[in-house]
């Protein structure tokens, strides 16, 4: 099947961490002779005008729209399969990582670890977006163009353009009616989960361990939260930086330990 792996970011200032994990994703793709094709800000280009003027300053919702609208180009040119992945999403063990689907199109499992507000930590199950495939001729991709349009467009003011909007929160609600394909070997690390990552192991790191449905081979790492405070956890490069450097280094570790124990 002629696959192509699709990525995009900024240019320039590119924090190094980004740089390593574009770098694991550019170099799972060679090893597995799919084609890859990165973009810059370009990318953008591909919105319609109302559409981005309504989102303007929310790049997530953007690029939920901009990278739906690159894949069906992309299999207009002739691809069988698309495969999109974040910027900051790291292939830490790029051997064991396989896409493998049996339908059209699919999007990622998601187990979210954060407080509870009575501290504890309670696990969320949604769906994200950090991955995404498509297999041409599935009915589903033109359907999702069309209703993040929607969505965006049926919203009054700044407020509600929260940036999961067309993303994890849209994809988990049609899941929730409709059912569809998800993957489960690409977690999604949480502030906590990636301040234990780093400072070697943890409660919230323990419990993702024990919630996960299968191992996982790669991660987003949640850049739109790095370079900040959240969950009063200062998501700073360097923190990141050892995040992936402990990642890379156990091949995840830790994350897929309980599921070990178990077999």
């Amino acid at each position: 099947m002629k696959t192509v792996v699709y990525q995009s970011y900024r240019t320039d200032e590119v924090p190094a961490w980004i740089q390593r994990c574009l770098d694991s994703v550019q170099g799972w793709a060679g090893d597995r002779e799919y084609d890859y094709q990165f973009s810059g800000d370009e990318f953008f280009d591909l919105l319609p005008d109302d559409y981005r003027a309504k989102a303007a300053g929310r790049s997530p919702i953007l690029s939920d729209l901009a990278r739906l609208i690159l894949a069906r180009n992309l299999l207009d040119e002739g691809y069988q399969r698309t495969l999109w992945v974040d910027a900051d999403v790291l292939i830490f063990d790029p051997v064991g990582f396989e896409i493998t689907i049996d339908q059209n199109f699919a999007f990622c499992r998601e187990v979210w670890i954060q407080a509870d507000g009575h501290g504890g930590l309670k696990a969320f199950r949604n769906v994200h977006n950090a991955v995404a495939v498509f297999v041409a001729g599935n009915s589903f991709l033109d359907f999702y163009i069309d209703a993040c349009q929607r969505v965006v467009g049926r919203i009054e003011g700044q407020a509600g353009l929260v940036n999961q909007l067309v993303g994890p929160k849209l994809l988990s609600s049609l899941h929730n009616t409709i059912g569809y394909p998800l993957i489960d070997n690409v977690g999604m690390l949480s502030p906590l989960v990636l301040q234990d990552i780093a400072q070697g192991g943890g409660a919230a790191l323990d419990l993702l361990a024990h919630q996960l449905p299968s191992p996982i081979q790669a991660a987003n790492l949640c850049a739109s939260l790095a370079g900040g405070l959240s969950e009063g956890i200062d998501l700073n490069e360097i923190l990141m930086e050892a995040v992936v450097d402990s990642l890379l280094a156990s091949r995840g570790g830790k994350l897929n330990r309980q599921l070990n124990d178990d077999d």
